[in-house]
């Protein structure tokens, strides 16, 4: 999944992220969010800073993940500029500035969405193996929506496998699908 991503164009990831987004402003629990939890994208993954800024235009509350390295954690932080208030991290991936972090309590978050390697249908996800989402979603009890974003070819039918503590999203979205979790 990763090779295939990396391989993508610019002009591939920019258009199918546009058409992922479009359908995620079309569903009701984004339109009726106030405070939504998004990731900041890496590389080819599905460009969330559209969607950001549409939101900050649009008068929303934009929390991003903080990753605290030492407990394996996520410190939930609004943002007012993608630019001004975000930094490129040790390790590559953007992330708020850490003098300027602005903590959001969970329970005023009305919607997270997030990105994934891969997805199943029943809405389990894999990311990069250090479960950062999957203590953090742990501790919602499935009481705020999820969304995870992907490429349609980063679906597959099931996981072999999953453990304990993996937690799936709500939806899955794509540029030519949604999938709503069964179990």
């Amino acid at each position: 999944m990763l090779k295939e991503r990396k391989a993508m164009t610019n002009e591939e990831v920019t258009s199918l992220s546009k058409d992922i987004i479009a359908k995620i402003k079309k569903i009701p629990i984004y339109q009726n969010s106030k405070t939504i939890m998004m990731y900041l994208s890496f590389g080819n993954e599905v460009d969330s800073s559209e969607l950001i800024n549409d939101c900050l235009e649009d008068g929303k509350r934009v929390v991003v993940p903080f990753c605290v390295k030492k407990d394996m954690s996520i410190i939930p932080t609004e943002i007012k500029d993608l630019n001004m208030d975000t930094t490129e991290a040790d390790n590559g991936y953007t992330q708020p500035k850490k003098d300027s972090l602005k903590p959001v309590d969970i329970s005023e978050i009305d919607l997270i969405i997030l990105p994934g390697i891969a997805f199943d249908r029943k809405g389990y996800r894999v990311g990069f193996g250090e479960g950062y989402y999957d203590r953090f979603l742990g501790k919602l009890n499935f009481e705020i929506p999820t969304i995870g974003v992907a490429y349609d070819f980063q679906i597959i039918e099931s996981f072999i496998k999953m453990r304990d503590y993996d937690i799936p999203v709500d939806y899955v979205m794509t540029e030519e699908r949604i999938i709503i979790r069964t179990e």
